[in-house]
């Protein structure tokens, strides 16, 4: 593989460290970057590993309590990114995804292989949803259109 050239990184320019030398950030004992034709390999090839049809969790669904009071805090994973973080009396959610798949349409995409850790009828009253960003599995619409309604 050809060396990549090295330019002065704009974003940081901090001293080097065991994930920094200076110019990029890098996985230390890591697999060097992929090029584009060895991506066309991976998606031409049959190489690819198969999506799990089911990954059974060895965690129960949760029941999480209606509030904690006070400066008590609960975090409560869902999956991915989503949490229900519990503190100071609020109800607050991350990232809510409840749908079987992580895409615009409801029959394409990856389907979940676990189903959420807290089941969506045992949802506390919800007094926040926070959103990170709006990739699919994160920006759940069916997700967010049940909960307004809950």
């Amino acid at each position: 593989m050809a060396a990549r050239k090295r330019v002065a990184n704009r974003y940081y320019s901090g001293p080097p460290s065991d994930h920094f030398d200076g110019t990029l950030f890098f996985n230390p004992n890591g697999k060097p970057p992929a090029r584009f034709s060895d991506l066309l390999k991976w998606q031409l090839g049959g190489e690819r590993s198969k999506w799990p049809t089911a990954d059974p969790s060895p965690f129960r669904q949760a029941t999480p309590a209606k509030r904690i009071d006070g400066s008590g805090l609960r975090l409560t994973m869902i999956g991915h990114s989503s949490l229900l973080i519990q503190t100071a009396g609020l109800n607050i959610l991350t990232d809510p995804v409840w749908s079987q798949r992580a895409s615009p349409l409801p029959f394409a995409g990856p389907k979940r292989v676990n189903p959420p850790g807290i089941a969506f009828s045992s949802l506390p009253p919800i007094d926040l949803v926070l959103v990170s960003h709006n990739h699919y599995d994160h920006l759940d619409l069916a997700t967010l259109k049940r909960l307004k309604t809950k």
